[in-house]
C-alpha cells in the first residue's frame, strides 16, 4: 500500500468514526394486566422480537405499574404519559363503535387465536384510511375468550323465569345490554368487582368472565355450574397502539420492523395464550367441582332475541361512518370459521 493509499484508508476511518451511531430509542408501552395475566410473556416476546428485528434500535419498556386507569389509556398515549399501550373496546364504543365488531353477540367461536386474527383483517378490510382512533397509529387487536353464564348457587337454570330469578352481574356492553333487553335487573360493572360480588352473596350468578379471569379474580370457589354455549354472547376485545406523533418520528425501516411483529402475527400469539390460559383454568374449575353444563333451548332462545337489538343498534351506529356493518360482521363470522378449522 503506498501512501496516498494509508492517508486515504486513515482519512475514511476518521470520517466513518466520526458519524454519531444510531441512538437506542426507548419506547414505554403501558399494560394494565396484572403480572400473572397470560398476556405479559406475549407483550415480553414482542417487545424482545422487534428489539431484534431492529438491531437493538428500538427497545420497548413496560412501567412497574399502569399509568392510568384502563379506560384512560387511550388518552395517555395520545398525551405521551406513554409511548405505546392497549385498551378494551368497549370504551371505545361511542366513539370508535367499529372496534366492537368482535364483541357483537355470537362472534366468538370459542377460538380465540381465530377470532383475534379475523378481527385484525376484518377490521382493515374496513376501516382503513378512515383513522377512527385519532391520535394513535393502531398496531394489532386481540381477543380474550368466550364467556359464560356462572352461577353462585344451587339452583336450577332450565327457563326463562329461572332466568329472571337470579341477581346477574354483568360485564357492560354487549352482556348487559342484552340481559336488560329481557327485562332483568343486573350489577354491571368492572370484572374486578366480581369477587366482593360472589363473595358477599351480592350476587348469584355472572356473566362477563373468561375462564381464566374466574380463577384469577378468584370467583372460582364460589361458583357452582357453568352455562356453555355453542358461541359466546360475548368476548372482550382490544386494541394495541403507538402515539401517532411517537410513531411518524420512526425511521420507516423501524415503523415496517414493528409491523412484521404486529398486524395479525400479534393477534394469532396472544390468541394462542389465551387458548391455552382459558383451558387449564377450565380444567382446574372441573377439578375443583364446578359442573359445565349446555345452555337450556328455552334459554338460548330468549338470548338470541335480544341479542337482535343490541347487533342492530350496532349496525345502525357504524352506518354512521359509511361502514355496512352487516357486511362486515358476515366477513369476521366467515373468516372466524376458516380461521377456527385450521
Amino acid at each position: 500500500m503506498n501512501i496516498k493509499s494509508i492517508a486515504f484508508a486513515a482519512l475514511l476511518g476518521l470520517a466513518t468514526a466520526a458519524q454519531p451511531a444510531l441512538a437506542e430509542t426507548k419506547l414505554m408501552f403501558n399494560v394494565f394486566f396484572p403480572a400473572s395475566h397470560p398476556a405479559w410473556p406475549v407483550f415480553k416476546d414482542w417487545a424482545k422480537d422487534i428489539h431484534d428485528a431492529t438491531g437493538g434500535d428500538i427497545l420497548i419498556e413496560f412501567p412497574a405499574q399502569s399509568v392510568a386507569p384502563p379506560d384512560r389509556v387511550l388518552e395517555s398515549v395520545r398525551t405521551s404519559m406513554v409511548d405505546a399501550g392497549f385498551i378494551y373496546n368497549g370504551f371505545l364504543a361511542d366513539k370508535a363503535p367499529g372496534t366492537m365488531v368482535s364483541q357483537m353477540p355470537w362472534m366468538h367461536r370459542g377460538d380465540s387465536e381465530a377470532i383475534s386474527v379475523a378481527l385484525w383483517n376484518t377490521y382493515q378490510d374496513f376501516y382503513a384510511g378512515k383513522n377512527e382512533l385519532r391520535g394513535v397509529e393502531l398496531v394489532s387487536m386481540f381477543h380474550l375468550g368466550p364467556t359464560w353464564l356462572c352461577t353462585v348457587v344451587d339452583k336450577p337454570l332450565n327457563t326463562l323465569e329461572d332466568l329472571r330469578q337470579l341477581r346477574i352481574w354483568a360485564l357492560p356492553g354487549t352482556i348487559a345490554d342484552i340481559y336488560s333487553g329481557l327485562d332483568m335487573a343486573i350489577v354491571a360493572g368492572p370484572a374486578v368487582q366480581i369477587h366482593e360480588l360472589v363473595s358477599r352473596n351480592t350476587v348469584d350468578a355472572y356473566q362477563g368472565l373468561t375462564m381464566e379471569t374466574t380463577v384469577n379474580f378468584k370467583a372460582a370457589p364460589y361458583t357452582k355450574a357453568c352455562y356453555e354455549m355453542e358461541r359466546s354472547l360475548q368476548s372482550a376485545n382490544f386494541s394495541v397502539f403507538f402515539n401517532k406523533r411517537t410513531w411518524d418520528r420512526l425511521p420507516a425501516e423501524h415503523r415496517e420492523a414493528i409491523m412484521a411483529h404486529s398486524g395479525a402475527k400479534f393477534a394469532a400469539a396472544m390468541g394462542r395464550a389465551v387458548n391455552a390460559a382459558d383451558s387449564a383454568a377450565r380444567q382446574q374449575l372441573i377439578e375443583q367441582g364446578v359442573e359445565f353444563k349446555p345452555t337450556s333451548a328455552e334459554i338460548q332462545q330468549a338470548l338470541e332475541g335480544a341479542a337482535k337489538a343490541v347487533e342492530a343498534a350496532w349496525v345502525e351506529k357504524v352506518a354512521k361512518a359509511g361502514i355496512d356493518g352487516k357486511a362486515m360482521l358476515q366477513q369476521l363470522d366467515a373468516a372466524t370459521a376458516k380461521a377456527a378449522q385450521k
